[in-house]
C-alpha cells in the first residue's frame, strides 16, 4: 500500500512540476530581459532547485563519446548482445579495436541504481578492451510471467555471460556485485568451466562484513529477515508492466543511501543554488550530471533483495562456507588459477578496510603471485570508482593487473 500511495503522490506532483519547469524555461530564455542578471539567475536557482526536488529522474543513457587515441576519434558502438528478463548484456567496442583485445565483463551492482551510475568507471577501459556491462532492468517493468529472480539467478546470469564471452575473459565487479561474482568464479572453477575468468577484480565489495565492522554493518546486523520482509517489500502498482510483482523499491534504497550522508547532500544542493546564482556554469553542470544519475533508481525483485541481505549481510554465507548454488556448496578454495585483485577506499564508510580483501584469504589454494590488494588513499565509497583518483590511481592498477595475466603487452594504456 505504501508503494501505491507514494506512486500516487508522485503522479500528483506532475502538473506542479510541469508548471515550475515552464516558468523556469521562460525566465531563462535569452529573450527574457532579466535572464542574465543576478535577479534572473536567482529566480532560475529557486525554480530549478524546486523542480529538482519534485521531478522523477528517468534512467540515463551511457552515450559514450568517441575514444581519442593519437588525436584520432574512434566512435564507440553500443550493442545489446544478450537479453534476459532481468538484465541486458551490453557490449561497448570502439572503432578499430584489435580483434584480439581482452574481453572485460563489468558487473554493475544491483542495489537500487542503474548500471549507468558507473558510466565513468567503465569508460576508462574503452580504449583497450571490449567492454561488456550488466545492465540490470527495473523489476517494476518485468511482467510476473517472467518468474522470480533471486541471488542464485544472479549468479547463473554471470556464468551465462562469461560463457558468452568465451575463454580468457576478465571480470570486474563493483560493490554488491563482488560476492555473486566470486560465487560464480568458484562454481565455474569447481566445474572446470573453460570460460571461468582469467582475472577477477573486486572493488569495495562486502565479501566478509565481519571484518572491521563499521556503523553501517553494525546497523545491518541488527535487522532481522522477517522485519525486512515486512517493512521493505512492496507490490508494484497496476499501471506498470510488472504489476503485482513483489519488489524492494529503489526509492527506499535511495532514501537509505542519502540518510547516511544527509548533511553532505544538503550542502551540495545549497552550493548548487549558489553556483546557479553566481553563474558558475561548470560546477552547476557537474551537480546536475551527478544527481540526474544518482536520483534515477530501479526496483529490485523481492527474492533477490531478501536473499542478498540474508546470504551476504545477515548470515555471511560465503566466508562461512555455507553459500549454495543449484544445490552445491560454494568453496572459494576451488579457485586455483584466477588472478584476483581486490580494491578498497581508505575512507569508505560503507565497506570497511579488509572486507573486500577477505576474498584473498578465502581463496587459500590460489598462488600468492595471483593475489593482490590495493587501498586507494583519500577516497570514500564512490571515490573508489569515480573521479580523478579513480582515473589516475585505481583504473591503471586494474588495467595493469588484467594485462599482466592476459599476456598482452602492446596495449595503448
Amino acid at each position: 500500500m505504501q508503494y501505491q500511495l507514494f506512486d500516487l503522490y508522485r503522479q500528483s506532483l506532475t502538473p506542479l512540476n510541469a508548471t515550475v519547469d515552464l516558468v523556469h524555461d521562460i525566465v531563462t530564455d535569452d529573450r527574457y530581459p532579466l535572464a542574465k542578471t543576478r535577479y534572473g539567475r536567482l529566480r532560475k536557482a529557486v525554480l530549478e532547485s524546486t523542480s529538482r526536488l519534485l521531478k522523477h529522474y528517468p534512467k540515463q543513457g551511457f552515450e559514450y563519446e568517441p575514444v581519442i587515441i593519437d588525436k584520432v576519434d574512434h566512435p564507440v558502438s553500443e550493442t545489446v548482445v544478450m537479453e534476459k528478463p532481468f538484465c541486458n548484456l551490453i557490449r561497448f567496442r570502439r572503432e578499430d579495436l584489435p580483434a584480439d583485445a581482452p574481453k572485460l565483463l563489468c558487473v554493475a551492482a544491483l542495489s537500487g541504481h542503474h548500471a549507468t551510475l558507473a558510466r565513468e568507471t567503465f569508460r576508462e577501459f574503452l580504449p583497450d578492451y571490449e567492454v561488456y556491462v550488466t545492465d540490470w532492468l527495473d523489476a517494476r517493468d518485468v511482467p510476473l510471467d517472467a518468474g522470480k529472480f533471486g541471488y542464485e539467478g544472479y549468479v547463473s546470469y554471470l556464468i551465462d555471460f562469461m560463457e558468452h564471452l568465451g575463454p580468457n575473459n576478465h571480470v570486474f565487479a563493483i560493490c554488491q556485485a563482488a560476492v555473486p561474482a566470486l560465487t560464480a568464479a568458484a562454481q565455474m572453477s569447481k566445474k572446470d568451466n573453460i570460460c571461468r575468468p582469467k582475472t577477477l577484480t573486486m572493488m569495495a565489495g562486502p565479501i566478509d562484513i565481519r571484518v572491521n565492522p563499521n556503523a553501517f554493518t553494525k546497523k545491518v546486523l541488527k535487522i532481522s529477515a522477517k522485519l525486512l520482509e515486512r517493512v521493505a517489500i512492496h507490490k508494484v502498482p497496476n499501471r506498470y508492466e510488472g504489476a503485482g510483482r513483489l519488489v524492494y523499491p529503489g526509492t527506499m534504497q535511495l532514501g537509505g543511501f542519502m540518510s547516511m550522508n544527509m548533511k553532505s547532500h544538503m550542502e551540495k544542493h545549497v552550493q548548487f543554488f549558489k553556483d546557479v546564482v553566481h553563474g558558475n556554469a561548470d560546477d552547476a553542470d557537474k551537480h546536475r550530471d551527478f544527481y540526474d544519475e544518482y536520483m534515477a533508481v530501479l526496483d529490485m525483485d523481492a527474492d533477490f533483495y531478501l536473499e542478498t541481505m540474508d546470504r551476504i549481510f545477515l548470515d555471511q554465507q560465503l566466508p562461512k562456507g555455507l553459500m549454495q548454488h543449484q544445490g552445491e556448496t560454494i568453496n572459494c578454495s576451488d579457485i586455483t588459477d584466477i588472478a584476483i585483485l581486490t580494491l578498497e577506499g581508505e575512507k569508505d564508510d560503507m565497506i570497511s578496510l579488509g572486507q573486500t580483501e577477505a576474498a584473498l584469504h578465502l581463496c587459500d589454494n590460489l598462488p600468492k603471485k595471483m593475489k593482490k590488494h590495493y587501498v586507494q588513499k583519500g577516497v570514500g565509497h564512490y571515490g573508489i570508482f569515480n573521479g580523478r583518483k579513480y582515473r589516475k590511481g585505481v583504473a591503471p592498477k586494474i588495467k595493469a593487473w588484467i594485462n599482466k595475466h592476459h599476456g598482452q603487452v602492446a596495449l595503448t594504456g
